[in-house]
């Protein structure tokens, strides 16, 4: 049965740019999945990739993290990809290794391969760091520059 969601809480059309703004673009720039692999492969840069959704309002409330300025700086360090997993469900669903659920936090090799042992290390949900301080998220970037990929 699906989950009924009041649609007057959320704009009807919300573009990409606005939504990718809410991440912080002024701190820190983010690319698509369709350009991300490419850059990341020619810079030699792990992948850290986001797949979030409008709606989801842990995925609203992970965005104050991506204001850190620790992330910001380790945001230079790797490649930052953000993936809406309803408009890119195919992708969603390729990076799904435990259940398609958001917001989910991965790194990838430049050439896009997921890996799987840069998690949150929870035993269910590995992807899902908890969303309200930076701490989780920046030792998982920290972890994705000490492992040579």
């Amino acid at each position: 049965m699906p989950v009924w969601r009041p649609l007057f809480l959320w704009p009807a059309r919300v573009s990409a740019d606005a939504r990718a703004a809410s991440f912080n673009t002024d701190g820190i720039t983010w690319h698509s999945y369709a350009e991300g692999p490419d850059r990341a492969q020619v810079e030699g840069k792990p992948i850290y990739m986001l797949v979030r959704a409008t709606w989801c309002p842990m995925c609203c409330a992970f965005r104050s993290v991506f204001f850190e300025r620790r992330v910001e700086v380790l945001s230079q360090k790797l490649i930052f990809v953000l993936v809406d997993r309803d408009q890119e469900s195919e992708i969603s669903q390729a990076y799904a290794p435990d259940g398609d659920y958001v917001p989910r936090s991965m790194i990838l090799s430049p050439e896009g391969v997921l890996q799987g042992a840069l998690n949150s290390g929870r035993s269910d949900y590995r992807y899902f760091l908890p969303v309200e301080n930076p701490g989780p998220l920046i030792d998982l970037l920290q972890r994705a520059l000490e492992i040579r990929i």
